[in-house]
């Protein structure tokens, strides 16, 4: 009963109305349901009409699946996430289900999220900007619950990956830099933890080795707007002074380049060139127009969403790397008397 005595409408009072069976309002309530337009909507005028709302959660309880898929961001500093969830948000429903987001605080609470997840019954998990143990990643995979990472990859769990090729990204963010005449390099990297973060300074590294770069100076920029400011501050004190900067993350860039222009007094890209990582949307605005390498968004969710549908998850893990795709913008050197995008 409801609070004003009335009892609700359920399937069968649906069916009555609509003159279907119960099997067909439950096709038309159902994602993908066999059912005709014609049909659908004879079960939706009449649920309408008797302000009926199907019960997802009892249903979970017949079908064993909640329809659920558990999202972790563990750092909605970085705009680039906000596309993630965006992004992973409208092909889920699309696919007719629903995303939970989980945003851990820190390292030690990934774990502690990993099982309020599980307590949800939830049909799949994507951790984005975030880390899993040894230990959780046994307890997911027990349960027959699919987990891929997204953006990164965590060797030797047994779970899936999708990601841009982070080291080939590097690589071309040093190759593009070298083309435009760059000698002294500086790079803002990101925490040593996250994989993502190693393989793309290693990219950058291994061409400048191959190019007999004069000097590569590093400094931590906490992957925050703040922090690529203070980093870049850092760099520029040193000697050689760089005459190059290549930041691990595009709201680190951003901080770089207002430090180099406010700060210093210095020009972009005549005195100092600068590159990031993801393409947000914030770096093509006009006060920055900065080159990047991009972040595959809608391919790496398109792959998830294969993924997180498969029928016997976990059981070939896909470790799937997404070609590096550089977008020139003006905050780098022309190239061959080209002045980018």
């Amino acid at each position: 009963m409801t609070r004003k005595g009335k009892a609700q409408a359920n399937s069968t009072d649906v069916a009555r109305v609509a003159g279907v069976s119960i099997a067909a309002v439950s096709r038309a309530f159902s994602p993908g349901g066999s059912i005709s337009a014609e049909m659908r909507e004879k079960v939706y005028a009449a649920a309408r009409k008797l302000n009926y709302v199907p019960n997802t959660l009892a249903r979970s309880l017949i079908t064993r699946q909640t329809s659920i898929v558990a999202l972790m961001l563990a750092n909605m500093n970085n705009p680039i996430y906000a596309q993630i969830l965006a992004e992973a948000s409208r092909r889920v429903e699309g696919a007719g289900k629903q995303i939970l987001l989980f945003t851990p605080r820190g390292a030690g609470d990934f774990d502690q999220s990993l099982q309020h997840m599980l307590q949800y019954q939830v049909d799949a998990i994507v951790i984005a900007a975030a880390s899993i143990s040894s230990q959780m990643a046994t307890l997911c995979l027990g349960r027959g619950v699919p987990v891929v990472t997204l953006g990164r990859h965590i060797p030797g769990l047994p779970v899936h990956s999708v990601r841009g090729n982070a080291r080939d990204g590097g690589a071309c963010a040093a190759a593009l830099m070298l083309r435009g005449g760059g000698k002294h390099f500086g790079i803002v990297t990101g925490p040593p933890h996250l994989t993502t973060m190693v393989e793309r300074k290693e990219g950058i590294l291994e061409r400048l080795r191959q190019a007999d770069a004069v000097a590569v100076q590093e400094q931590e920029g906490g992957l925050t707007y703040e922090g690529g400011r203070a980093a870049t501050l850092e760099l520029m004190r040193q000697l050689p002074r760089p005459d190059s900067l290549i930041c691990l993350t595009d709201i680190m860039a951003l901080g770089a380049m207002d430090a180099l222009r406010h700060d210093l007094g210095l020009r972009v890209p005549e005195d100092v060139a600068v590159m990031g990582f993801d393409d947000i949307p914030e770096a093509g605005y006009a006060s920055y127009r900065l080159s990047t390498i991009k972040t595959p968004v809608v391919e790496m969710i398109d792959h998830m969403i294969e993924l997180i549908s498969d029928r016997e998850p976990n059981a070939d893990l896909a470790d799937i790397q997404i070609p590096a795709e550089v977008v020139v913008r003006r905050s780098t050197r022309p190239v061959n008397g080209a002045e980018g995008l």
